[in-house]
């Protein structure tokens, strides 16, 4: 996984990475109950989802949805299933991230533009899907950590890279995935 890492092009992405490689151990991937919110720096906090993964059929269920990604996305999804949610009809690229996670067990790092539904706004963001698992075999849940490149919810540290945005590139180019 360390090849993983390195793809990883922003400091707080390297460090939210670290956290989840520590918690595995000597496992495949760290569980739920690993995860202590008092351990993860406060100002990641928002920019946080856990999404439950059910299986026969496989669906998605969002279990907490970060402050700054409901108001990114215009949006609160907390409690709804992936079924329900029209922006994966727009976007089935996510649920088929979503599903790679799964069926690999192995974080998957993505950069792509981020919609808000209500007003059409489009932000430039990373995401970094981490995979858990309560029985280390089986992932029952998604960790998804965002990193605002642009928009009203850009972090500090993304901030030096956000005169490098080039919105034509970021237009016309699909999302790039890098998976470990």
């Amino acid at each position: 996984m360390s090849n993983f890492r390195d793809d990883l092009n922003d400091p707080d992405l390297v460090c939210f990475f670290d956290y989840w490689a520590a918690l595995c151990g000597d496992r495949p991937m760290p569980a739920r109950k690993d995860i202590d919110p008092t351990q993860i720096r406060p100002a990641y906090l928002p920019d946080l989802m856990l999404i439950d993964v059910l299986h026969d059929p496989r669906q998605y269920r969002y279990r907490l949805v970060g402050t700054n990604v409901v108001q990114a996305t215009g949006t609160d999804r907390t409690g709804q299933f992936s079924d329900d949610v029209s922006f994966f009809q727009a976007y089935p690229i996510v649920l088929q991230q979503y599903d790679r996670v799964v069926e690999t067990r192995q974080p998957l790092y993505s950069v792509e533009k981020f919609t808000n539904l209500e007003n059409q706004t489009h932000y430039d963001v990373d995401r970094l899907l981490l995979p858990l698992s309560g029985n280390g075999r089986l992932v029952d849940m998604l960790l998804v950590f965002f990193q605002f490149r642009s928009g009203p919810c850009m972090s500090r540290s993304a901030s030096w890279r956000s005169a490098s945005v080039n919105a034509k590139y970021w237009a016309s180019t699909p999302p790039r995935v890098v998976a470990a």
